[in-house]
């Protein structure tokens, strides 16, 4: 599934905090989130997050059976520039001891009025039988919960 973000700020402001390794430490404990670490290397024109986030989220009773409700998950991010004033990649999130892999593609780039940000999830749960349908869910609870980093990072920018 993919998503857009329009913030009223230019690209680069977005880009300096999504990559500033305090800020996201920050916005994930604000999160609620139990821990959060992060590192940002630069490696051959690419910007690389590290980011690993402990978290407790109450999970439907059908999964909970199947998938622990605290969570770690890390996440490695490559920010790449586009050569017109915008930034393009992916992560992986993977979620420590769970068959559970998110991955996206996202680009910030230019507008008008600020930037957009625009990402598209895509989830795997290998899970026999089930695996769909945590696949549908996660995805949601992706999507829910980029939309609410984007919104603190808009918070913190205004």
């Amino acid at each position: 599934m993919s998503m857009d973000y329009e913030f009223e700020h230019d690209a680069e402001s977005v880009f300096n905090l999504l990559t500033e390794p305090q800020f996201l430490v920050d916005r994930c404990l604000a999160m609620g989130e139990l821990e959060a670490s992060c590192e940002v290397e630069e490696n051959a024109g690419a910007t690389v997050v590290s980011l690993t986030r402990t978290l407790k989220r109450n999970l439907p009773r059908f999964f909970a059976k199947m998938l622990d409700p605290e969570q770690t998950m890390h996440m490695t991010e490559k920010w790449q520039p586009d050569g017109e004033g915008g930034w393009n990649g992916d992560y992986t999130f993977e979620m420590e001891g769970q068959p559970v892999c998110i991955r996206a593609k996202f680009e910030l780039y230019p507008t008008d009025a600020g930037c957009c940000y625009s990402i598209e999830h895509q989830v795997e749960a290998n899970i026999p039988l089930i695996g769909g349908r945590i696949e549908k869910y996660i995805c949601g609870q992706a999507e829910q919960g980029c939309t609410d980093e984007l919104a603190y990072v808009q918070d913190q920018l205004d």
